[in-house]
């Protein structure tokens, strides 16, 4: 019988434990690993959010956002100006190819040498996509969408693909969602 009681008495000190921890007499559950996980991946998710939509706006507002006096916001105006003189280029070759070129005589790899293709952030990094972005968004481009070819020599030249043709990596696609999202909710998803 002793061994009884004290079972029950080892029970009923558990049983104490619980109901002191909470008001309402339940015990007071720890949030699960997946709970946790969750959560971490919602806070990781809004970090990434709040660092693109400052960097897009950077790239959407270079003075307003960096000053009027900025290095940065002029190099950014500069390569933004960079790639729509591209873009206006590559819609000239185009434009003179169905004028004046046949099937044996034309313009052949439309590729055109720009200062963008010189900077790693651009060509290497994830920072072109944000100019891609204001190409299509602010400056109404959604045909063709600019990227960079690499060459055996190891350098870089711009072209531009149709967009249907147009394959980004993972982390690129989730930056474009965002400044979607953000900037422009009524736009048509690409």
């Amino acid at each position: 019988m002793s061994e009884i009681s004290s079972a029950l008495s080892a029970f009923s000190k558990k049983l104490s434990r619980f109901t002191k921890a909470s008001p309402n007499g339940t015990p007071k559950q720890q949030p699960r690993a997946d709970e946790l996980t969750q959560r971490r991946i919602m806070e990781q998710d809004e970090a990434f959010s709040a660092a693109v939509i400052k960097t897009y706006t950077k790239y959407r507002f270079p003075y307003k956002t960096l000053g009027e006096n900025s290095i940065e916001a002029a190099a950014i105006k500069a390569d933004e100006d960079s790639l729509l003189a591209a873009y206006n280029l590559y819609k000239a070759i185009i434009a003179a190819n169905e004028q004046f070129g046949t099937e044996q005589t034309r313009i052949k790899d439309d590729v055109i040498a720009t200062p963008l293709a010189n900077k790693t952030a651009y060509t290497q990094g994830d920072d072109f996509v944000y100019l891609q972005c204001w190409l299509q968004y602010e400056q109404n481009v959604a045909d063709v969408v600019p990227q960079f070819a690499q060459h055996k020599n190891g350098s870089y030249t711009l072209q531009f693909v149709p967009a249907a043709e147009h394959h980004a990596d993972y982390k690129k696609k989730e930056i474009a969602a965002v400044i979607q999202a953000e900037f422009y909710p009524i736009y048509p998803k690409s």
